[in-house]
């Protein structure tokens, strides 16, 4: 089964994005995504302890946040059927890479043990850290097949996001203790803080491969216009295999190298 068909699956049997609304909101350019109250399907979200989850909501991100990983511990709100909320906290933020406004972070979710949120973070023109869109999955083993992805983890669930309207997409691969992300981005111009290092992939394009605050090595390369960074808790050289295994972003069939 091609990539794009096992992520449609995924969309009906995961989590999925919550994104009922952002057709509307992308067409103001950087106006911020606020959802209230998002029900979640019955019986696909629950907790250790039997709490089960009613419902997610973001919130409007505060002015004062230094980070995007700052901001989503005031943002992202899941509400359980006993009435009790919770945020994350500082410590279930799994990775943050930030290229000068564009930002991914990736969280345990309050969801439960296994529960991952993955938000794509713009920093807009009222000078806060915003949410573009963002995916939920659980971390599992449901599938095997990599369609010739180098990804470090055997079995693995996986899901999808794209915004048509601001042309970024995101590929996420997720098992209980280990998630990677696969981002898209139109080419644009930032000045990296830290002092990447400079590599040639296999496709030779030049990477740039870097460590964020929490110590997770990313990578960034550009190919045909495009801006493709793979972020994760994987290791170095896993994020170097999995970029070295990536096709032209050209390709239909991208991020999967196979055609068939």
């Amino acid at each position: 089964m091609r990539i794009k068909l096992l992520f449609t699956f995924l969309l009906l049997i995961l989590f999925g994005a919550l994104l009922g609304c952002q057709e509307d909101t992308s067409k103001q350019q950087n106006k911020e995504i606020i959802i209230e109250d998002t029900k979640v399907p019955n019986g696909l979200s629950k907790v250790t302890k039997d709490k089960e989850v009613e419902s997610v909501t973001i919130l409007e991100s505060p002015k004062n946040a230094s980070s995007p990983s700052e901001a989503v511990t005031y943002q992202y709100k899941v509400t359980f059927k006993d009435g009790k909320s919770a945020f994350p906290q500082k410590n279930d933020i799994v990775f943050e890479s930030t290229l000068g406004d564009t930002s991914i972070v990736a969280i345990r979710s309050p969801e439960g043990e296994t529960n991952y949120t993955v938000f794509l973070y713009e920093y807009n023109n009222t000078k806060k850290w915003v949410i573009d869109g963002f995916l939920r999955l659980q971390g599992g083993t449901g599938f095997m097949n990599k369609e010739g992805l180098d990804l470090p983890m055997d079995k693995f669930n996986a899901l999808n996001l794209k915004i048509p309207k601001k042309n970024k997409k995101i590929w996420a691969f997720a098992n209980e203790k280990e998630i990677v992300t696969i981002a898209v981005y139109n080419r644009f111009p930032f000045v990296e803080t830290n002092d990447p290092e400079k590599i040639t992939l296999t496709n030779k394009n030049e990477a740039y491969v870097s460590k964020e605050n929490l110590k997770n090595s990313y990578l960034y390369y550009f190919d045909s216009g495009k801006l493709i960074v793979v972020c994760g808790n994987i290791g170095k050289q896993n994020i170097i295999n999995l970029a070295n295994s990536l096709p032209s972003v050209n390709s239909a069939f991208f991020p999967s190298p196979k055609e068939n």
